[in-house]
């Protein structure tokens, strides 16, 4: 297998940041901020024909350069990101870019108004450690998502790396890899992964039937990033990279914040739950027939489900009356169905096949931290 350094050391080299480990969303330390960008200036620009899309293979779209693809060294006008809550994808790390075409800019208009012109790709390499205690050592790419952005709206492409590491094949009806491993207790183990078939992935970037995009808004992106060993706001070094349009407004929609660092465990579970869940708990989302809004600016707690019934009794429910029953987070829907794998109650819906205990542990916290415990 190939290293994780060799997966990402040439992102670092060139002073990016695009490796999340998966369980958190502390970016790797960087050698040089850059001033305009983040690919190699002397390399061959990715070609995205739009009457020829998608591609066979990954190579085909020339978005990393370089003689060794898995090191992912982006081209000229290949940006990496790091988004602050990573989406829990049974515990593999992500390296995100983005790419625009030549000349242009994204324009921004609040925290969900990221206008990315026509022909731009945002592209989600997902990798996995083969020692889970050690997740700088030997890893393996699994697959990388696109979001094309073409005349009509956005389309998603799935990609599959090859065994030898040399190279991803599109696939459409997804496939399933199996995943050898040691777990954080250094024991062998057997993971199946899930790739997606190109149809889910509308389950989660479609609102209202709109396919959008979800890392890339301002909640998620308006973070710390470390370059060159000092911390500086992400926004700020994709803007001398010439990323945004002039006139760019952020909005003042609250952040973010890391669900496993040092914020109030309010504030984190909040935000591990807009990140993994209210792309589906909104208004025009899959599940906003509930009634369950988890956007972390929802304020009124039965929205975000304290003492709400489920508008449906079922599986998912587990004899349970309420998503949120304070202080008593073993009675709760919501711990329930994010500590289940059967299809029929887990949440969410897909792809995962392993549940994210940490995250978990984090709910479970935060809803035993709620007074007065109990439903009226």
């Amino acid at each position: 297998m190939r290293s994780r350094r060799s997966i990402c050391s040439a992102l670092l080299v060139l002073g990016l940041w695009a490796c999340d480990d998966g369980g958190d969303a502390t970016p790797g330390p960087g050698a040089d901020a850059g001033p305009v960008d983040a690919g190699a200036a002397d390399a061959a620009a990715p070609i995205v024909d739009l009457a020829q899309i998608p591609y066979d293979r990954l190579s085909d779209y020339g978005f990393f350069v370089g003689d060794d693809l898995a090191a992912l060294q982006p081209a000229a006008g290949v940006h990496p990101y790091l988004v602050t809550a990573v989406l829990w994808s049974d515990d593999a790390g992500k390296a995100r870019f983005v790419y625009l075409p030549p000349g242009g800019a994204i324009e921004v208009g609040g925290d969900e108004d990221w206008r990315l012109p026509v022909g731009s790709v945002v592209i989600k390499n997902f990798w996995f450690a083969d020692d889970q205690r050690d997740r700088e050592g030997t890893a393996r790419l699994l697959e990388t998502r696109l979001l094309i952005h073409e005349a009509e709206g956005w389309t998603g492409h799935v990609y599959v790396w090859d065994a030898e590491q040399a190279d991803a094949e599109r696939v459409v009806a997804g496939r399933r890899l199996t995943l050898d491993y040691l777990d954080r207790a250094g024991a062998p183990q057997q993971q199946t992964y899930l790739v997606p078939n190109t149809n889910q992935c509308d389950q989660c970037h479609a609102n209202d039937d709109v396919t959008g995009l979800l890392g890339v808004v301002t909640r998620q992106v308006d973070r710390m990033i470390d370059v060159d060993g000092v911390a500086r706001p992400q926004l700020e070094v994709l803007a001398e990279r010439g990323v945004f349009a002039p006139g760019a407004d952020f909005g003042d929609t609250p952040r973010l914040v890391d669900p496993f660092g040092d914020a109030p465990v309010a504030a984190r579970a909040r935000s591990y739950l807009d990140a993994n869940c209210a792309h589906c708990h909104r208004a025009g989302g899959g599940g906003g027939p509930s009634g369950l809004v988890l956007r972390h600016t929802v304020e009124r707690p039965v929205d975000f489900g304290v003492c709400r019934a489920p508008v449906a009794a079922g599986p998912g429910a587990g004899g349970r009356t309420a998503d949120i029953v304070p202080g008593r987070p073993d009675e709760s829907i919501l711990v329930y169905r994010m500590s289940s794998t059967d299809p029929e109650i887990k949440m969410p819906e897909l792809p995962n096949l392993t549940v994210d205990a940490q995250a978990i542990e984090l709910v479970r916290t935060w809803i035993a931290e709620m007074a007065p415990a109990g439903c009226p």
